[in-house]
């Protein structure tokens, strides 16, 4: 290779940041990691202030292909298994010296070869530590990083990973205390940022953004974030497994009136249940950070102490129909995202739950390990939720599309079919996906009438196909009883591709666990990499 071309490379090469150090925190830690630095000279270890530790780099600009994106953490391959020529995994933060001393003796008494290993999070983009270790002379305790700023210990499985969420985060591996400290410089922040992956304006945090708040708030098991605009909606990260969370609030009176208690009490039960198309509910609790909130114990509702608020998390949505860039979705995958909505309605209506207020907004797109990637570059959504209101139907709303005919005619008062107001709502709410309605309109029966030459605009331009025309036309029928329910609509002959795959889905699960059940068990072997895609 030629200087000139040296020269050409050497900038590229130069491109990383520093942006943490996994420093000794304790003379025990300290005294290890200098032996280590004599015996072993690891390139990342440095001297760290009064301190030594291993220097945390990543890449500024970002080559997927090459940049791993985690650490290994451990005490290294015993001498046996190097000998004997078997495969094995090194360390980045060796917590060892070489075998034969008593400094290696008692270090491996508290630290696996492969111990943990830091990772940045799929989706939130926080910093993660996970443990291999299983057993509780070797577990990892993480000061203060528990609910209520109790020190968390990791022991798998029951504990395996959680956030790194302050600026200095202080580990105990037995007797050794470490401290991994986010030092990444201001004029980097704003580089490191651009790798973020999602959440667009809703970020909990940026991803690979390594500076968390010098001061953590945590509300029982997460850390917020920021409050989303022009919503009650505050982003947040569960503090055990990165997940994107999103955290709302109520007064204690509305949470125990009838009707919003067995909405919260719904929505739970669709927790990791998705195809079901419901938005769920991860966690409930109040002020106390007690889940069941305290509250809802009968002997407690007198209580003077007794909480004003109730707390609860569900899943973060990277989308809504209203803010989807609709223009990388194909026709076929905005029938799917359809489905999806219907599929929950049904879902709702069947436990005779009526929604009272879908618009764009309460359909949600959520981002989650389940996305496929088009030949374009851009994730395809392959899951949509209908988000549950916990406030009653406004008896007198604010003028949308999204509010059926009859609404008005009645002022708001009649005795109407909820599940027909859903049907509508629902069907009004999918055409963001191809236009964006006339704002504050008001459906009467002229207004009615341009609705739907608004359709016969886009069915003949081919933006909607006649299919999907035709069951629109149903739905956004301008009398309620021309209008299928929800269950007849989810039998249409549109969705039959959708209803096949989805049977095919169930079929290939319950073939899989035959064949579990029925197969030889297989044999096991240890995994010794802590690695996050192991």
């Amino acid at each position: 290779m030629s200087d000139h071309d040296s020269d050409a490379q050497s900038p590229r090469l130069a491109e990383t940041v520093n942006f943490a150090v996994f420093a000794a925190a304790n003379t025990a830690a300290i005294h290890l990691l200098e032996i280590i630095q004599s015996q072993l000279s690891p390139p990342t270890l440095e001297l760290h202030g009064d301190t030594i530790g291993y220097q945390l780099s990543i890449p500024l600009l970002l080559d997927k292909q090459n940049f791993r994106g985690a650490w290994r953490i451990g005490a290294g391959p015993p001498r046996a298994i190097i000998e004997k020529g078997l495969d094995h995994l090194k360390p980045d933060i060796l917590l060892c010296p070489p075998e034969g001393s008593a400094s290696a003796r008692i270090a491996r008494k508290a630290i696996q070869a492969l111990h943990a290993s830091l990772h940045f999070h799929s989706e939130s983009g926080v910093l993660m530590l996970k443990t291999t270790s299983t057993t509780s002379s070797r577990c990892i305790t993480y000061e203060h990083g528990d609910m209520d700023n109790q020190d968390l210990e990791l022991i798998a499985p029951k504990t395996q990973t959680c956030v790194m969420r302050r600026s200095q985060n202080f580990l105990r591996f037995g007797d050794y205390r470490f401290v991994l400290e986010f030092v990444v410089q201001s004029q980097h922040k704003d580089k490191i940022k651009a790798y973020s992956t999602g959440y667009p304006g809703l970020y909990p945090s940026l991803a690979l953004n390594p500076a968390p708040m010098r001061h953590s708030k945590t509300c029982f098991n997460v850390w917020l974030h920021n409050k989303i605009p022009n919503t009650s909606v505050t982003s947040g990260i569960n503090i055990y497994t990165g997940e994107p969370v999103a955290v709302k609030q109520l007064q204690t009176k509305t949470a125990l009136l009838p009707y919003t208690s067995k909405r919260l009490e719904i929505a739970h039960i669709y927790h990791e249940r998705l195809d079901k198309g419901v938005l769920s509910i991860i966690d409930v609790w109040c002020e106390h950070n007690s889940s069941p909130p305290c509250f809802f114990n009968d002997d407690d509702q007198g209580d003077d102490d007794c909480c004003g608020r109730v707390f609860y998390s569900m899943p973060l949505a990277k989308y809504n129909f209203c803010d989807l860039p609709w223009e990388h979705i194909n026709f076929e995958n905005r029938l799917a995202l359809f489905y999806h909505t219907l599929s929950g309605l049904a879902e709702l209506h069947q436990q005779s739950i009526t929604h009272g207020s879908i618009s764009p907004e309460s359909l949600l797109i959520l981002s989650e390990s389940k996305l496929t990637t088009l030949v374009n570059g851009q994730s395809a959504p392959r899951r949509a939720v209908i988000s549950l209101s916990m406030q009653k139907r406004k008896t007198k709303p604010k003028a949308s599309v999204c509010i059926a005919p009859e609404v008005w005619e009645c002022d708001g008062n009649g005795n109407l079919d909820e599940t027909k107001l859903d049907i509508w709502a629902l069907a009004a709410s999918w055409l963001w996906s191809f236009a964006v309605p006339p704002n504050n309109l008001k459906i009467r029966k002229h207004t009615h009438e341009s609705l739907m030459v608004m359709l016969d605009k886009m069915t003949k331009r081919g933006s909607i196909k006649k299919p999907l025309d035709r069951l629109l036309r149903q739905m956004l029928a301008f009398e309620p009883q021309d209008r299928p329910n929800a269950t007849d609509a989810l039998a249409d002959e549109i969705w039959r591709p959708l209803r096949d795959e989805k049977q095919a889905e169930e079929d290939n699960r319950k073939r899989r666990r035959t064949e579990m059940m029925n197969g030889d068990g297989g044999k096991r072997v240890r995994v010794l990499s802590p690695d996050p895609e192991d």
